[in-house]
């Protein structure tokens, strides 16, 4: 490194230092930060990285190392505090802001080369002419086929501002042409609800995959759409849900809440609380609701399933969920790095915190949803480990627990049994997934005449088409050891897959909801709720 570069990470940590400052500055004016201390620790920081740049045996970058310093540094405050370098910032804002700028398309690396997967509907690839089943096999003139093609890299050719220009040449099997399609980028949505359709005349489905700026808008719409199709009842489906943005959650909630009802509070280090309560009109004050949590839901999600299993809102039906009930605020540094900083703790309208504890370190942390399958916890309701010092009650009675988690109403463990364990095997290789594109791509023609509601309710996956895929890379030796259930499972995801590569991701999992245990608990509750309450885990 030259000496001219010197200085360069001395000022990142001047300014990371004096950003830190004024944010203590002016968001706790009442515990003033001394002056002084802040230009000790300034110096302590500069000593450092010279004593590092031109005394250490070995050259070292010490950018590179200052952002590994930070992060580390941050982590040891709590699982949640994250440091965002700057060549990361662009991929975390188009996650909060719910879009990218770009052509439009899912694809996946086929062989050697981008293959087509969907276009967005009325995206700048769609617009153009390009097709699901093409293949990318050049960008802007250059080649992008290939043993090292590398899928990085072409997505950063394919992205770009919006309203510019990129030529994508593309090779369409169906009639074995190759086209130059100019494509003009622009605004293209992440899009947040993974599905919306009705189970039937009265229950309506709505997953959500993450909470971002755009999530509350693709809910509401998706909600309106399905009671114009007359759903009464409603399955919000929060699996795996990571959570975002805390806004986001609270409009959700509100939909379901009467004015005045409490969503959720947070809880600063001055004890300063803000309270969050719904308005009086919502889409959906009446109807029954379910939500589906599980291991995977966490903090946003939380937020929800807290704030209606509160109010006495919804039966929560799953395994219990992550447990993070931390809130934390983004603040960009001089160099467009950004840090997200734990603020304060949320809290749900019974007082709960969910946050599981994080004493220990961040592995630990991460991995203690294992740690709770290797105890039983999701496969016996009885293994479920509550604290009974944190029990809280509802409006109407309902016991339910802080200290880690939402624990669900109803449980509905895991299936561990040797046929599902198997064919996890076999989807964590992809080996499914690209046996059902390769057969959607081989002959699209025979399902030209297949619209979404007829393929999902009447098509079957045939014998010939399962053994064609178990031939494949021997897999059908493994039948010695499954049974039948096995052959049951592998359709349904088939189905599903190729109901994907044919519909889109609505399709998918209404196939694969077909055969999901959770769900099935659901539809059962909405049609029966009184039966169910026997199985609640609120009388633990």
């Amino acid at each position: 490194m030259k000496r001219s570069t010197v200085y360069i990470p001395i000022l990142i940590a001047v300014a990371m230092i004096a950003g830190i400052f004024l944010g203590i500055k002016l968001n706790y004016p009442s515990k003033p930060v001394s002056l002084m201390a802040a230009n000790i620790r300034e110096q302590k920081i500069k000593q450092i990285i010279n004593y590092i740049e031109f005394e250490y045996v070995d050259p070292v970058d010490t950018d590179s190392l200052l952002d590994n310093t930070i992060a580390d540094m941050l982590r040891k405050l709590d699982p949640h505090s994250t440091y965002i370098a700057p060549v990361n910032t662009q991929r975390a804002q188009e996650s909060i802001q719910g879009s990218f700028d770009g052509i439009g398309i899912e694809f996946q690396m086929y062989r050697d080369s981008i293959t087509v997967v969907k276009v967005v509907p009325d995206g700048p690839a769609a617009k153009a002419g390009l097709k699901a089943g093409d293949r990318i096999i050049g960008v802007d003139g250059e080649a992008a086929v290939g043993e090292n093609a590398s899928t990085t890299d072409y997505v950063s050719k394919l992205k770009g501002p919006r309203g510019t220009k990129v030529i994508v040449k593309a090779y369409r099997p169906l009639d074995k042409e190759v086209y130059q399609i100019p494509i003009i980028r622009n605004q293209i949505p992440l899009v947040s609800l993974d599905a919306a359709y009705m189970i039937d005349d009265q229950i309506g489905f709505i997953r959500l995959n993450r909470f971002a700026e755009t999530t509350y808008q693709e809910f509401s719409e998706g909600l309106k759409e399905l009671k114009k199709k007359g759903a009464t009842k409603l399955i919000l489906d929060l699996r795996d849900n990571p959570g975002g943005l805390l806004t986001a959650s609270t409009k959700i909630a509100d939909e379901f809440l009467k004015g005045k009802q409490l969503i959720v509070y947070t809880e600063d280090r001055n004890s300063k609380t803000k309270y969050t309560y719904a308005k009086s009109k919502g889409l959906f004050l009446d109807g029954d609701v379910v939500v589906l949590i599980n291991e995977g839901s966490a903090s946003a999600s939380e937020i929800i399933a807290g704030a209606l299993q509160d109010n006495d809102r919804a039966t929560i039906i799953g395994r219990r969920s992550f447990g993070k009930g931390l809130v934390q605020e983004e603040m960009s540094l001089a160099d467009g790095s950004k840090i997200r900083l734990t603020t304060a703790r949320y809290y749900t309208p019974t007082g709960r915190s969910i946050q599981k504890p994080y004493e220990d370190n961040y592995e630990a942390y991460q991995s203690e949803s294992f740690k709770r399958f290797e105890a039983g916890e999701l496969v016996n309701k009885d293994s479920i480990k509550v604290r009974e010092d944190l029990r809280f009650v509802t409006p109407k009675g309902k016991v339910v627990f802080g200290g880690g988690g939402i624990v669900p109403d109803i449980f509905v463990p895991i299936d561990t049994s040797k046929s599902l364990m198997w064919l996890y095997h076999i989807l964590g290789y992809g080996r499914i997934d690209q046996f059902a594109f390769q057969y959607i791509d081989n002959n699209r023609k025979d399902f030209q005449n297949f619209n979404r509601q007829d393929f999902v309710a009447n098509y079957d996956v045939s014998a010939e088409l399962l053994d064609a895929f178990l031939e494949q890379e021997d897999l059908k030796k493994y039948l010695r050891t499954t049974d039948a259930l096995t052959e049951v499972y592998i359709k349904i995801r088939l189905k599903a897959l190729m109901a994907r590569n044919l519909f889109g991701n609505d399709a998918f999992f209404e196939v694969l909801h077909q055969n999901d245990p959770i769900v099935e608990r659901a539809r059962d509750v909405l049609k029966n709720p009184d039966f169910w309450q026997a199985d609640s885990l609120g009388i633990l």
